[in-house]
């Protein structure tokens, strides 16, 4: 049994219990414990040469706003190079566990990620990415659920650029300013429409989560729109800065194409060190549509 073949079934599992579901046993897992260990061992042998490097896995926990229906779980791996956020790979999972859709990250600019969703139960895809052709520069690209072809544009070369999960950065590296000056605009990228759109970002207040000290964020349109679009709700822990709860548009949409409103815990118990094993493992999980 191969490294990745063992990680799988792991994560699996990790994902069932942090959506309070029962995962099945593996008894393959228990039987190749040693394998396990010898693994362990090497990667622990190899350390040295990449300290530089290092994972952080998560998980959150989906329920719809409307009903607190339990929808979906993710589960996250991030790697960090010279403590910078290097990469991330999101699996979007069943109650079960099953993996349907996946997001992964690339942060050569760590508020404007490059990155590619997909989500096999109705077929959209999105993200940013390079073009193909030298000098092309980057794309933004959509496909929706309606089978319609993929649509693509050049990203917008605009001041204060923000991508996707670049949203969670922005909060981290403007934190003292917001906390003094209360609010910031940005550019936000929407792949749907293959273009930005003015957001405010505004410390809303100071709470608690679990006993824990919390900052809440609010993320609005700006203009006319910000009347009657949704805002976006993001809590933070107060000492180290870490997403506990969002509340808003999800990227997973219904079967009409609308983005789902959810409401995602993530719980400070539940991030763990983590490892290359895992990355790769998410990376190569195959994506099944729920039952």
């Amino acid at each position: 049994m191969t490294q990745l073949s063992m990680a799988l079934p792991a994560l699996r599992c990790a994902v069932a219990s942090a959506i309070r579901m029962r995962p099945k046993r593996n008894p393959m897992m228990c039987k190749h414990g040693f394998g396990v260990l010898l693994l362990g061992v090497s990667a622990w042998l190899s350390g040295a040469a990449h300290a530089s490097e290092q994972y952080v896995a998560y998980f959150g926990v989906a329920a719809s706003q409307r009903s607190d229906q339990l929808l979906y779980g993710e589960s996250h791996v991030v790697r960090y190079q010279n403590g910078r956020i290097a990469e991330r790979v999101v699996l979007y999972t069943c109650p079960d566990g099953t993996p349907f859709a996946r997001k992964h990250s690339t942060y050569e600019d760590p508020l404007a990620p490059n990155f590619v969703f997909e989500d096999v139960s109705n077929g959209m895809r999105e993200g940013v990415r390079l073009g193909e052709r030298a000098g092309a520069g980057r794309q933004v690209f959509f496909r929706g659920v309606d089978g319609k072809p993929e649509k693509t544009a050049p990203v917008p070369q605009v001041s204060g650029l923000v991508v996707d999960s670049g949203f969670d950065e922005f909060i981290r590296s403007n934190w003292q300013t917001l906390m003094t000056q209360g609010s910031l605009s940005l550019q936000f990228l929407v792949p749907s429409r293959l273009e930005t759109l003015s957001f405010q970002l505004q410390h809303l207040r100071s709470g608690s989560e679990d006993g824990t000290p919390t900052e809440v964020f609010r993320l609005k349109l700006q203009g006319i729109l910000g009347w009657i679009a949704p805002n976006i709700d993001v809590t933070y822990s107060e000492r180290d800065h870490v997403l506990m709860r969002y509340e808003g548009l999800s990227d997973l949409r219904d079967k009409s194409g609308d983005n789902l409103r959810v409401d995602i815990t993530f719980r400070l118990s539940d991030r763990k060190p983590s490892d290359a094993a895992a990355a790769a493992a998410a990376m190569s999980a195959p994506l099944l549509a729920c039952r």
